[in-house]
């Protein structure tokens, strides 16, 4: 970098900072910390009680001078209650009562500047706002413990709740003992009185705060400072700034009005309570300031310039390292002193270009430094393919693909499946450990399609030798068709596959089978039903029906009478012979039509025409019988005498024999339709 271009840089970087001065103040209660030596003691908010002290101590015996500004709200008429500046014998926070009293009541042994802003009545409170100086935390005017006054803060206004900042003064003079109030620039009270030994009993360390409340009634109050004569850190504090650099500094204070700087030269404006400085060389400034009320005050500060640095900082070289090894902070103080901090952040895994900064008063240029991270070369192998467990294991190589060596842990095993690591030799770069896993994987299982048993002597063919997986093999025994067999599959080697797989062959015999009907209905049923009885068998047959269906059901239902039935019984293997029998049911017509046309010209139960022993009696509605007729004739014409019988419905009386040959009688009507 051209040392022009660097000089310019380091200014803008590293030169340009801002001074502040800062009381040692703790708040308490309800205050809040505003910055700038600001605090707001309490909102504008009922029965608030705050506070802010300080730790800087006082000594009364050396004259003191206390500046700062007030703000009492805005509320007049139904605002409360004001606030205090306290001594007391301790650095401690603390508060006293709200209200009336001011937040100071009750602290004790104290000293304390009211500035009430509320007629408390019991109190002796006069009816404008005002000032009093009390004792021991009393705020009852009526009693000792009020030192001087009550005053009212402004001789021309009982009001100061009006939303302004008023300047308040607070001077001590030692060598009379003498406490004097200004407010807004005019004396309003003093008192004088030995209060280091009267009231502190001769404590050379008294310490001041403030604090305020308000009651039912409320405002806002707030407290900032200009100076305190006796504070050492509120003035402007020296400052260092680099060749050519430069530094703004405020001098501002609540009640300043005007500024004036000198000596002038590097003052960017000498009329600004907050200019930026840069002299060519160290300097001693003073800045006059004149407040409100017409009171002057100086402040001095040093800056100090230091020359720059042209060399950059020099640091030891860092070694190579591989890619992921642990890589050590990199020093903040470089060979020659400088101190300052480094960027980006550490990276152990790529090469890095790192940049040191010098902190700003250093005045000293920035360097870089680069660590190479050389990455790590991981040994290849080739990937061992799956084993079955117990299948021989060969011995992994201790050479890589790339030519690096090493050792492998854990030790060989074909039982079960392992992640192995291997372990580069020492000396080989930036070789890594890399790890490579063999699987142990569980036999795959042949399956086959079932086989369909089969009868004693039907033809069985071969087994296939490859299974569904795509498993070849073969089978033992070999092939029976007269008995039932368990036939076990043995893959052929090289397969990782299961031995453990048998297919059974189930070889049915030959079943002779017998059947009979029992006809479960009644004679002349309306529901004529057959159930089939098989015998010779093995329990699992089906059934069929005059050359109908087979069916497994062996009952069959609403038969139709004086027809003939073959029913067939067969196994459901197919293993057995067809076994066959004849019936018929017993029915009789429900009407006839005797008029000629040759079609139901006559009534008859032809299902009795083969028992010559049936006899059919018919009789009208009144029971005289009309006929008598025999199964195996024609039947009954529909006269009586010759005559023709009318439409209407006839009875009949029927004596047959039941299958087991048993004398059955049958009655039930017809209809004669004409």
């Amino acid at each position: 970098m051209h040392l022009k271009s660097y000089l310019f840089l380091l200014v803008i970087l590293c030169c340009v900072n801002q001074a502040d001065a800062q009381l040692n103040a703790q708040v308490t209660g309800d205050a809040i910390d505003q910055g700038n030596n600001c605090y707001t003691i309490t909102q504008d908010q009922e029965f608030q009680v705050g506070g802010v002290w300080y730790n800087n101590p006082i000594d009364f015996d050396t004259d003191f001078t206390i500046f700062y500004q007030n703000n009492f709200g805005s509320r007049d008429l139904d605002g409360a209650d004001g606030m205090a500046l306290v001594f007391k014998d301790n650095p401690t926070p603390i508060l006293g009562d709200p209200g009336g009293g001011l937040g100071y009541s009750g602290i004790t042994p104290s000293l304390t500047i009211e500035f009430d802003t509320f007629q408390n009545a019991d109190f002796g409170d006069p009816a404008g706002d005002h000032i009093s100086i009390m004792r021991n935390g009393n705020p009852n005017h009526n009693l000792s413990t009020n030192l001087a006054g009550p005053v009212l803060a402004i001789d021309t206004n009982p009001d100061i709740e009006d939303g302004i900042a008023h300047d308040v003064r607070i001077e001590w003079d030692a060598s009379t003992n003498t406490l004097s109030v200004f407010f807004d620039c005019l004396l309003r009270l003093t008192f004088t009185d030995n209060v280091k030994d009267t009231i502190f009993s001769g404590d050379n360390s008294v310490f001041f705060g403030f604090v305020g409340s308000t009651g039912g009634d409320t405002n806002i109050h707030e407290v900032c400072f200009n100076r305190v004569s006796f504070v050492d850190n509120l003035q402007l504090d020296d400052e260092v700034i680099c060749e050519n650099g430069e530094v703004q500094v405020d001098a501002t204070i609540p009640s300043g009005i005007t500024y004036s700087w000198s000596p002038t030269n590097g003052v960017s404006d000498p009329d600004s309570p907050n200019p930026i400085l840069s002299p060519a060389e160290t300097t001693t400034y003073t800045v006059t300031i004149s407040d409100v009320c017409g009171e002057t005050t100086t402040e001095e500060l040093t800056v100090t310039v230091k020359s720059l640095i042209t060399t950059e900082p020099v640091f030891n070289p860092v070694s190579p390292i591989c890619e992921g090894d642990t890589l050590n902070p990199l020093p903040p103080t470089s060979e020659d002193q400088i101190t300052g901090t480094w960027s980006p952040e550490l990276n152990n895994s790529t090469t890095t270009t790192y940049t040191f900064t010098p902190l700003a008063l250093e005045c000293a240029p920035e360097t870089t430094l680069v660590i190479e991270v050389i990455p790590s070369e991981i040994p290849t192998f080739t990937p061992v393919d799956p084993v079955c467990p117990g299948e021989f294991l060969a011995d992994l190589p201790t050479i890589s693909n790339n030519n690096i060596t090493g050792t492998w842990t854990p030790a060989i095993n074909n039982t079960v499946t392992t992640v192995y690591t291997f372990t580069p030799d020492l000396g080989q770069g930036c070789a890594t450990s890399t790890t490579l896993e063999i699987l142990i994987t569980d036999p795959d299982i042949p399956t086959f399609n079932p086989i369909d048993p089969i009868c004693v002597g039907e033809t069985l063919q071969d087994l296939p030798i490859t299974s569904n997986e795509g498993i070849t093999g073969s089978w033992s025994p070999a092939l029976n068709n007269m008995v039932t067999t368990l036939y076990l599959f043995e893959p052929d080697p090289g397969q990782c596959a299961s031995d453990n797989v048998s297919l059974e062959i189930q070889v049915i015999p030959i079943s002779q089978l017998s059947i009979d009907i029992d006809l479960s209905s009644e004679a002349f049923s309306q529901n004529q039903v057959a159930v089939i009885n098989v015998s010779g068998g093995t329990g699992a047959y089906e059934f069929q029906l005059n050359n109908g269906d087979w069916r497994k059901e062996n009952t069959f239902s609403n038969l139709q009478g004086c027809e003939d039935y073959e029913i067939r019984a067969r196994e459901t293997s197919g293993c057995s012979n067809i076994a066959a029998v004849n019936f018929r049911v017993l029915d009789y017509p429900k009407f006839f039509t005797p008029n000629g046309d040759f079609r139901n010209d006559s009534w008859n139960i032809e299902c009795l025409k083969d028992q010559a022993e049936a006899r059919i009696s018919i009789y009208d509605r009144y029971g005289k019988m009309l006929a008598f007729i025999n199964p195996s004739s024609l039947g009954w014409d529909g006269t009586y005498n010759g005559a023709f019988m009318p439409t209407n419905d006839y009875w009949f009386r029927v004596e047959y024999l039941n299958k087991e040959g048993q004398p059955k009688v049958f009655t039930s009507n017809f209809t004669l339709k004409r």
